[in-house]
């Protein structure tokens, strides 16, 4: 579905002279990598507004972002299941972290999750290449972004903003299960 909509566009943007028809396989890309951000984006948006959570949406996306760029995980294997994917992921990030309230047993798997995303991270796909500079890069990033993150989880529950604690820390979890995924029997052999 987003497949076509992506060539649908493409070919319309070449028609209507706005883009030139040199690398209409790039183009679709492009425009198919953009429909998978906006889409789920504004699909959750629209939930934050609905349950008067705007800033906790905004907190939520930007560091779900942030964390998957650079500790990579999962990937569904159509654009499709990823656009479905992702707004289900992010809109049950903002219903979990409305129902858990900080605790003993958070922080624990917070910690389990932090200690496997920085020694397994970042995984990559086989059919997603990237030298060992980038690696590297993508290494030094990622525990940067989580030492952040876990410092805004510490000071929040401290000022008992127990809302975005929950937030942050449920974020970091998903992505870790998202890495969990990786694991699996059928999908060892896509990102190993």
């Amino acid at each position: 579905m987003v497949e076509k909509l992506s060539r649908h566009i493409a070919l319309w943007l070449i028609k209507s002279g706005i883009l030139e028809n040199d690398d209409i396989d790039l183009y679709i890309y492009a425009i198919q990598y953009l429909l998978l951000i906006i889409n789920p984006t504004i699909i959750f948006t629209a939930y934050c507004i609905a349950t008067h959570n705007i800033t906790i949406g905004l907190i939520e996306v930007f560091s779900f972002l942030l964390i998957r760029k650079y500790c990579g995980g999962y990937h569904c294997q159509s654009s499709t299941a990823c656009l479905i994917f992702s707004a289900i992921i992010l809109i049950g990030i903002a219903w979990l972290s409305s129902l858990i309230k900080p605790s003993l047993h958070m922080f624990t798997v917070l910690v389990i999750a932090d200690i496997e995303l920085i020694i397994k991270g970042p995984i990559i796909s086989v059919n997603h290449s990237v030298s060992d500079f980038e690696k590297i890069y993508y290494h030094k990033c990622l525990i940067g972004i989580l030492s952040v993150l876990n410092i805004i989880i510490i000071i929040t529950a401290a000022y008992r903003f127990y809302h975005i604690t929950s937030c942050i820390s449920v974020v970091i979890i998903f992505c870790f299960i998202l890495h969990l995924a990786c694991m699996t029997r059928k999908n060892r052999k896509l990102y190993y």
